[in-house]
């Protein structure tokens, strides 16, 4: 089964303990990945495969300083249905998703993600067809 992934970064949190307001920063919208023109990721996405994207240093967000990542994940015209997990990445995916679809359904949805070490989110297709 394979996805077609979409994610475009919308804002972002700033790390550590925040002890004035402000702590979110909101961004103009800018796409990252879209596997349907190979932009962030090849795709289509096979099953149980990963997209590792590059976060930190792109489309305003800082190459350090930021935790976690506002973005809006979509998937589209599966042909079956599934669920896409994103989480930071190098570490254990958790057991939980973050978009779940059926088939023929194109869904989006927003998404807070925690940035790996390395400034980076993966999305891992747990399942499904799309193209």
């Amino acid at each position: 089964m394979r996805a077609q992934l979409v994610a475009d970064i919308t804002g972002y949190y700033l790390a550590g303990t925040p002890d004035t307001p402000g702590a979110y920063v909101p961004l103009t919208p800018a796409r990252l990945l879209d596997t349907r023109t190979n932009l962030g990721g090849t795709g289509p996405v096979t099953a149980h495969g990963t997209v590792h994207l590059p976060i930190a240093g792109q489309a305003g967000v800082p190459a350090s300083g930021a935790s976690t990542v506002v973005m809006n994940v979509t998937v589209t015209e599966p042909k079956a249905a599934g669920n896409i997990t994103v989480y930071p990445d190098g570490t254990t995916m958790p057991t939980t998703s973050n978009l779940n679809f059926t088939a023929g359904q194109t869904i989006p949805n927003l998404v807070l993600a925690k940035l790996g070490t390395n400034g980076r989110v993966s999305l891992t297709n747990n399942s499904g067809t799309v193209s």
